[in-house]
């Protein structure tokens, strides 16, 4: 995915946050749930369409004790992730 892709959440993705982390349900989705620590979960915050990758890592480093590359690496992790769950809105990743 590119710096400029603004990726957002999958439309039937529920999700709920409890002490910081993110308990995210996709239906119909393999998977049961996913569970995202609390720099994830300010991640999955900012998948609404309008944040591209570039200024969400840029967000990440300012929230969070954290370096832009790793920032960099880590959501190009999460993204991987979510999209193999169908946790992202197919029309953006």
């Amino acid at each position: 995915m590119s710096q400029t892709s603004r990726p957002k959440r999958h439309p039937d993705a529920v999700y709920k946050l409890v002490d910081g982390e993110a308990l995210i349900v996709v239906p119909g989705s393999e998977a049961q749930h996913l569970v995202l620590n609390k720099v994830g979960a300010r991640a999955w915050e900012l998948l609404d369409g309008d944040h591209d990758v570039e200024s969400i890592c840029e967000q990440l480093t300012i929230e969070f004790d954290v370096e832009l590359a790793e920032a960099g690496r880590d959501l190009s992790e999460l993204l991987a992730d979510l999209r193999e769950h169908g946790a992202l809105d197919s029309a953006t990743n």
